[in-house]
């Protein structure tokens, strides 16, 4: 049974490349989680690996958040999963006076943002992305 690598990498991409070029085969089930870096430090990764899906959490609704956000807006939705990095990552719209841990209920948030950044309604950025998680894990 060949579940998906998970990979979390930071400040590490270039030797985190050499490696995956190295030991993981090119086909393999991807998902680059809680990505917060910008487009030319992932688009590398997309290149290699055609079923890589790359994970934002709420951080994309921080407009001080530029990098990540223009990696949105350059990835195609077809390669972006949701996701919550609960507890951390509270998204923008909840003020820490309300909650201070974030939790799957508020990726709805992240969502909404993520169709702002790629120009889509809400509900075919959902749908796509229910489409892309079922691809990449099978639920």
């Amino acid at each position: 049974m060949q579940k998906p690598l998970v990979i979390h990498c930071r400040d590490a991409d270039d030797d985190l490349l050499k490696i995956m070029k190295k030991c993981v085969p090119r086909e393999y089930k991807i998902h680059r989680h809680c990505f917060t870096n910008s487009y030319p430090v992932i688009e590398p990764f997309l290149a290699e690996f055609p079923n890589l899906y790359v994970g934002f959490t709420a951080l994309i609704t921080y407009l001080r958040a530029t990098e990540v956000r223009n990696a949105v807006s350059q990835i195609p939705l077809n390669r972006i999963v949701l996701e919550t990095d609960a507890p951390y990552f509270l998204p923008r719209q909840v003020g820490k006076g309300v909650c201070q841990f974030s939790h799957p209920g508020m990726g709805i948030h992240t969502l909404r943002e993520l169709s702002l950044l790629k120009g889509e309604d809400m509900a075919t950025v959902l749908d796509t992305i229910r489409n892309n998680t079922t691809q990449l894990y099978g639920i």
